[in-house]
Parts: structure tokens; C-alpha cells; sequence
């Protein structure tokens, strides 16, 4: 294999170990962005209050109603573990829907609420090209939206915080992701020390876990239960040690 194809190949594989954590925080992150939407909605109650528009009130009940959904289906179904991050994207849209549709009806150009969202995408995400799509479709929903609610002063000021929140969002990345290819690279020389089993050259005694030396049929008893070890002599030594009586036989 020369060395291009096994960095290929490294990382394919960190990508599908990038896959399983990401899958294993599934539940974790819907359930979370579910209560996201439900403090945001509650939020709308106490701020908007009776001037609600009807279509929001109808929008944060489908919000609610679609993270309860997906919330109780990331749970209760087997996800494979390669569309783990296109369920959390689609979640974080929704999440950004939200926050465009609050522009929409305050009038209000809030760029630390849109900020904060686009920096949440650091902490949901295990994907550089995931991230930067998300935090490109939402900046692009509210490209749509804001022209025609917002000054321009107020649309400059907005767009520059979200920038500086992608730029936050992937230096926060680029660490969690570092951090865990540190794990990653642990385990595995875990996983290689613990395929190698210490035996004294001269007695042939191993060395457990705890620094004990003790001959090998102790050891290997110990560490599958049921499993007895039964004395016999091999054919090699047979003939090493009874050699001139068995040819006399």
C-alpha cells in the first residue's frame, strides 16, 4: 500500500468513527434542539404575547411537533450511523427557520440570537462541509427575509456577527475534532498493548493485569470463566523425552 492510499484510507476511517459519535449524540442533540424550540416558543408567548401572527403560533406548533417526532425516531430506530449528520442538519434548519422567522415578525435585526445559533453548529456537528452548508442556508434564508424588514446598517452588522460566529464555530470544531482523533489514537495503542501478553522468557510465567506473574494455565483459567485447562504431552515432546523407550517399543 503506498502512502497516499493509506492516508486515503485513514481517513475514510476517521470518517466513519466521525459517523459513529456523531450517531451515538443523536438523541443527545434532538432532544436538546427540542427543548430549543419549545423555550423559543414559549419566548414568542411571553414577548409577542397577542400580537402573535397567527402563522407563526401554527409554524412553532409544527417545529414542535416535527423535534418530538424525530426526537422519539432517533431513539426508538436503529440509525445508520452515515445519515446521522443530515438528521442533525436538518434539525438545525428548522432551528434556523425559527430564528429567521422571529426577525420576520419583530422587526428586529438580533444579530447575537443569529450569532449564537450559527456557534451552536460547532457543538451539533462533526463535519466541516456539514457546518459550513448549514450556516449557509440559514445566512442565505435570512438574505432572503431581512432586505425588506431591516436598514442597511442593521443587515451589515447582522451579516458581520454570523460571519464571526462561523469563524468561531470552526476553531471550536477544529479542537473537538483534534481532541478526539487524540482519543481515537489512544484507544487503539490500548487496543495493541493489550494484544500483547508479557511471558517470562526463561519460566514461561505471564504477568496479569495487576503486576502478578503466574504460570500460563492460571492465567488463560482466569480469564474465561468456565474454561478448564488439562494436561497432555505433544508428539515434539514425546519423542524429546521418551525417545530410545519408545523406539525400543
Amino acid at each position: 500500500m503506498t502512502a497516499e492510499e493509506e492516508k486515503t484510507m485513514q481517513t475514510k476511517n476517521w470518517k466513519l468513527r466521525f459517523d459513529t459519535s456523531q450517531a451515538e449524540y443523536l438523541p443527545l442533540i434532538a432532544n436538546c434542539l427540542l427543548g430549543v424550540q419549545i423555550l423559543s416558543t414559549v419566548r414568542d408567548a411571553a414577548i409577542i404575547g397577542l400580537d402573535m401572527p397567527i402563522w407563526l403560533a401554527v409554524f412553532n406548533v409544527f417545529l414542535i411537533a416535527v423535534m418530538i417526532s424525530m426526537a422519539i425516531w432517533v431513539q426508538t430506530r436503529e440509525i445508520p450511523d452515515r445519515f446521522s449528520h443530515h438528521i442533525v442538519m436538518a434539525a438545525m434548519l428548522f432551528t434556523g427557520a425559527k430564528a429567521v422567522a422571529i426577525i420576520a415578525v419583530q422587526a428586529e435585526p438580533l444579530p447575537f440570537y443569529m450569532a449564537i445559533f450559527i456557534f451552536s453548529c460547532s457543538l451539533c456537528f462533526l463535519s466541516y462541509r456539514i457546518l459550513l452548508l448549514t450556516s449557509a442556508l440559514v445566512i442565505l434564508g435570512w438574505a432572503v427575509v431581512v432586505p425588506f424588514i431591516l436598514t442597511t446598517a442593521e443587515i451589515i452588522s447582522t451579516f458581520v456577527a454570523m460571519v464571526m460566529a462561523v469563524m468561531l464555530s470552526v476553531v471550536v470544531l477544529r479542537r473537538r475534532i483534534y481532541s478526539l482523533v487524540h482519543v481515537y489514537e489512544l484507544e487503539e495503542r490500548v487496543v495493541a498493548l493489550e494484544t500483547i501478553l508479557p511471558m517470562c522468557a526463561s519460566c514461561k510465567k505471564t504477568r496479569d493485569h495487576l503486576g502478578n506473574w503466574k504460570r500460563i494455565e492460571e492465567y488463560v483459567q482466569e480469564q474465561k470463566a468456565g474454561l478448564l485447562v488439562s494436561h497432555g504431552i505433544c508428539p515434539g515432546c514425546s519423542k524429546e523425552l521418551y525417545g530410545d523407550y519408545l523406539d525400543s517399543r
